[in-house]
């Protein structure tokens, strides 16, 4: 019912608010604090995005850790807790764990237990209870810490014993109302229970040699909850504990050997099943309302990546599995259920952290009896009414078999929804359902086929769950695929880039007709500029064949061009050195009142590109002398004005030597000038240098017969004999 693919990174972890009533609002007060429809994801750089399921689309993203987000857990509705850590390189080792607590409302982030020296052991996991009060902070190797989550959190006491798992209590599964009288002896024994202490909390857990228990949490006290334990034969000796469940008065537990178990901690009736799967990674009960006929309802992930769905009231729960529904081929790192039921006619709701970072809502309907159309009812007042045709959420296998179809060409009756009772019919026109050979559906072309034809067929076969729902194209789209759909093959491939989001290929398909029709330009001036026959033929062969690759499109490109190559991004990509010239020349001025070194580099680029060397040296030459770049564009000034003219050469490098004898390099600019053949310049150079022998050497080996250089000569000579 809702895939989300447009996530930042990587999800890591994923975390469901289930406050408890003990939870309050966040701005004080007694009232208990609800539901919320938030989904939290933690992911590989370090952001926690918040997602809003009712919408599907995050609406908060939170950067939280500079690395891995590990841990991820909600206190209350309103903050979350998260942890990563980094391994110490040094010789001393360690880890440094990061604990960080983020206030939705304010979006404040307020590390705690910050450490001055790096740790032995890793955080492995967190466990907050429900209520947001306490948090069980699990380490490898080391012992568990019990922290109460006050404004400044406090930790309460650790507890060295070798756990395995740990989990708190969900909120008590509520009971319908009933006289006292018909309650059986049972049902009084957990009510008693539960309302024997309302503000204490407990956790059940297991150890490594299979032992269970329970603590309970009153205030800053720990106590043993003095359960009533199972049966000897139900201890396992087959598999450690890798997973729990715990909702008073139930235990559910999994290990690795992939076998169930549950617990009743008020009477010590126990029962176990084998799932005949690999290890259990984790368990989870679904929320219960008032009139629900099953209250032990669990999703169970395995280590394989694969989920089921087991009702444990029921009589046989692995004959009446779901074994992981509406999601074949899907790898699943996190799952939780989404805890905003309130009546017992809604479906259940599935929230999934995939391995391809997508993150989707399962709809899980386990009641035969509720017909479909309350079920739409619900849906209705819950969700969009419409469809949400958007192909870049499709899984990435559909995705591309969706932009292949369309890049092929598909008839726009393909597109035509056919089934009546989906949401947002009324927007699709309804069409013949369809049977048999699906190629019929594909457009024909006089091109050669690429491939085999049964390909399409598979393609189409794959899609058409999508098609019924009406989820390829809305109308607006589908319209403008037909427009274009016998238009050229450079058309279909612009559109199905477009569709995806990738516009810079759109624009490169949408101007390989032109480019093509260029080439096949210059193709035939060239041969007709050639006298001799071997190179007329073998030019007019590549003629051909780029018209036979060209033929189908000309007629759609010349469409296209007159439409769109004067607007847009279109008419920066030109080909003839009339347009480039007029683009760039309109383009270069965007940037004179940009004063950064960057800037004035992209001018000259620009300008070397387009020819102009003549601007480029003069950007060039008015670097300062005293900026860190000028020798490199002084030496490209030389350069690009030898290749101009002599007199461009030679000024260029009078300002260069200038330029150098502010900054004390008279003698570098001296040999420049000695380059271009201006002994004079360089000679007064010298003398404004105070270097008069060597002014008196130039000027008599290059200006000997003057009488500049027989004064030179006799000044040189006064200063040698002084």
């Amino acid at each position: 019912m809702g895939q989300l693919h447009l996530l930042s990174s990587t999800v890591t972890t994923l975390a469901v608010p289930s406050p408890s009533l003990l939870a309050t609002v966040a701005r004080g007060g007694n009232n208990p604090a609800p539901a919320v429809p938030l989904v939290a994801l933690g992911t590989q750089n370090g952001t926690i995005e918040v997602v809003d399921v009712l919408a599907n689309a995050v609406s908060v993203s939170f950067a939280v850790h500079s690395s891995t987000v590990r841990g991820l857990r909600w206190l209350g509705n309103s903050r979350l807790v998260s942890f990563s850590y980094n391994q110490v390189s040094d010789k001393s080792g360690g880890f440094n764990n990061k604990l960080i607590i983020t206030c939705l409302r304010s979006g404040l982030n307020r590390p705690f237990r910050v450490l001055q020296k790096p740790e032995r052991a890793a955080i492995r996991a967190l466990r907050a209870s429900s209520s947001g009060r306490y948090l069980l902070i699990m380490f490898r190797d080391a012992p568990v810490e019990v922290w109460a989550m006050t404004k400044n959190p406090i930790m309460l006491r650790s507890l060295a014993l070798p756990f395995t798992v740990l989990e708190w209590t969900l909120p008590a599964a509520p009971r319908p109302s009933q006289n006292a009288s018909k309650q059986s002896p049972t049902s009084k024994e957990g009510t008693a229970a539960e309302s024997s202490d309302e503000t204490s909390e407990s956790f059940a857990f297991a150890l490594v040699n299979g032992a269970l228990g329970v603590f309970e949490v009153h205030g800053r006290r720990i106590r043993d909850f003095r359960p009533k334990w199972p049966s000897s034969s139900f201890a396992s000796s087959d598999g450690l504990v890798t997973a729990m469940a715990y909702r008073l008065p139930h235990v559910v537990m999994g290990d690795r050997s992939g076998n169930i178990r549950w617990w009743d901690v008020i009477t010590g009736l126990s029962s176990s099943f084998s799932t005949h799967r690999e290890g259990i990674r984790r368990i989870k009960f679904s929320p219960v309302v008032h009139g629900d006929r099953s209250r032990g309802r669990i999703a169970v992930l395995f280590y394989d990546n694969t989920f089921s769905i087991f009702d444990l009231d029921s009589a046989d729960p692995l004959a009446n599995a779901l074994l992981h529904p509406q999601s074949p081929g899907t790898l699943v790192l996190e799952l939780d259920w989404l805890s905003t039921r309130t009546r017992k006619d809604e479906p259940l709701v599935l929230c999934i952290a995939g391995a391809d970072s997508s993150f989707r809502l399962v709809e899980v309907n386990t009641d035969t009896k509720i017909n479909s159309a309350s079920r739409l009812l619900t849906t209705k007042e819950r969700f969009r009414p419409m469809p949400l045709c958007l192909p870049i959420l499709f899984p990435t296998a559909h995705a591309l078999a969706l932009r292949m179809i369309l890049q092929l060409g598909v008839k726009p009756s393909w597109f035509e929804c056919n089934n009546s009772d989906k949401l947002g019919s009324n927007s699709f026109k309804e069409g013949p359902a369809t049977f048999g050979d699906l190629r019929s559906y594909m457009i024909e072309t006089t091109l050669p086929p690429i491939g085999d034809s049964v390909v399409a067929e598979l393609l189409l076969k794959v899609l058409e769950p999508y098609r019924k729902d009406g989820c390829i194209l809305d109308d607006g789209r589908a319209s403008l695929y037909s427009a274009i759909v016998n238009k050229g093959t450079c058309a279909r491939f612009a559109f199905a880039a477009a569709i995806f989001g990738d516009f810079q290929e759109a624009l490169f398909w949408l101007q390989l007709p032109q480019a093509l029709q260029h080439s096949l330009d210059k193709s035939t001036s060239r041969s007709s500029e050639k006298g001799f026959e071997s190179s007329v033929r073998g030019d007019s062969e590549q003629t051909s064949t780029l018209n036979r690759i060209a033929s189908s499109e000309r007629s759609a490109a010349r469409n296209v061009a007159n439409n769109t190559a004067s607007c847009g991004q279109l008419s920066t990509m030109a080909f003839k050195q009339e347009q480039l010239w007029f683009n760039a020349n309109e383009r270069i001025p965007w940037h004179d009142k940009l004063d950064s070194e960057d800037a004035l580099q992209k001018r000259i680029h620009e300008l070397v590109s387009l020819g102009n060397l003549e601007a480029a040296v003069s950007l060039l030459l008015s670097t300062p002398p005293e900026g860190t770049n000028f020798y490199p564009n002084a030496l490209r000034a030389v350069v690009l004005s030898s290749a101009v003219s002599r007199s461009l050469h030679e000024l260029a490098v009078k300002v260069v030597a200038a330029n150098m004898v502010r900054t004390d390099k008279s003698l570098s600019g001296t040999h420049l000038l000695c380059a271009v053949g201006k002994y004079q310049e360089a000679c007064s150079q010298l003398q404004d240098a105070g270097c008069w022998i060597d002014a008196a050497t130039l000027a008599a080996t290059h200006l000997h017969g003057s009488d500049y250089a027989r004064g030179t000569a006799e000044v040189g000579w006064f200063c040698s004999s002084w």
